[in-house]
């Protein structure tokens, strides 16, 4: 779906969201999909934080409000960083496996502390639990979303050396659709 095209932005990640989950081969329930669409439409608007998410997540905080929100923001950003960021995080002093630890941890407190909201508790605990699978989900829509702004020939090179690497069938799809032709390990233009 061309960004263009949408008439909102949640309308636009819905439909990436929803590719993504099919793509990825993961049973979400409606409101943990939505709930993905809510955090990328967030994180379009909001920026990334210099604030340790460890130090946040053991924080004791007083007041219950806020508590949650640390929670709630450790757990998102754990998703958003490991799913948008992962082959950055391979030169990094911290993992993937680290944001999905603190992720998941994050999630599963958030989840405890809702007791009166059983809808969001639900949420909360299925994030927890398939947390990895998440991550592989945005993994997905950080590739579907990267691509579609592909237009420069820089671009595509990089674009070219990713199918180098990994092979591929939707690199090669979006190569093909910016008239490179790939035949093995030739390209033909």
């Amino acid at each position: 779906m061309d960004v263009t095209l949408a008439a909102s932005v949640d309308e636009y990640f819905h439909e990436v969201v929803s590719d993504a989950l099919t793509a990825v081969d993961l049973d979400a329930s409606e409101p943990a999909s939505w709930y993905l669409v809510g955090l990328l439409g967030d994180f379009t608007k909001a920026r990334l934080t210099d604030e340790p998410l460890g130090i946040k997540l053991a924080q004791h905080v007083q007041d219950p409000g806020e508590r949650v929100r640390n929670l709630k923001q450790v757990g998102d950003t754990s998703l958003y960083v490991a799913g948008f960021f992962s082959e950055s995080l391979t030169r990094s002093l911290v993992d993937a496996e680290y944001y999905v630890s603190l992720g998941q941890n994050a999630y599963t407190q958030l989840a405890r502390s809702m007791s009166a909201a059983k809808s969001l508790t639900e949420v909360y605990e299925e994030l927890a639990d398939k947390f990895p699978r998440f991550v592989d989900v945005l993994m997905e829509v950080r590739k579907r979303t990267t691509l579609a702004e592909l237009n420069a020939t820089t671009d595509i090179a990089k674009l070219y050396e990713t199918w180098l690497r990994t092979r591929e069938d939707w690199v090669e799809q979006k190569l093909k659709a910016a008239g490179v032709l790939v035949e093995g390990t030739k390209v033909i233009q």
